[in-house]
């Protein structure tokens, strides 16, 4: 009956029914999730995780505003001499990583290596995401 952001949250990251992958050389590249409010008047509040393996990452919000600049840490990195543009093309590699994604993966590390520092990180991390569907439901009321 009455399924919430959450709901949603906990079904992207359900790995038992084959909905959130992490084996065999693949992993599931990012989930979202939005909140889509009956009241025209109230903004859509959509939540990324932007960074693989949604039972490890973070749910962020996002509002889309005009303006809107993006954030540094989500954008790809480019370069001068980029390999894609050259021509003959890719004769060179470049680390096309953003930020975020490079941090994800030193913390998917950590859980790995150390699983109580992991744990503490993971932790964090929901509690994060919890401010941020609280600060979601403060918006829409």
């Amino acid at each position: 009956g009455h399924i919430t952001a959450e709901t949603l949250m906990s079904i992207l990251r359900d790995k038992a029914s084959g909905i959130c992958v992490d084996a065999e050389g693949f992993r599931t590249a990012g989930s979202m999730v939005s909140v889509l409010p009956r009241d025209p008047a109230l903004p859509c509040v959509h939540f990324f995780t932007a960074t693989p393996d949604p039972s490890r990452s973070v749910f962020k919000p996002f509002v889309f505003v005009a303006g809107i600049k993006p954030a540094p840490q989500v954008r790809s990195p480019t370069f001068l001499q980029d390999p894609a543009r050259q021509i003959p093309r890719f004769q060179s590699s470049v680390d096309r990583r953003h930020e975020l994604y490079r941090r994800h993966q030193a913390a998917l590390e950590l859980m790995e290596q150390d699983q109580e520092r992991g744990q503490q990180l993971l932790e964090t991390l929901q509690e994060l995401e919890k401010q941020g569907l609280e600060g979601m439901r403060e918006l829409l009321e």
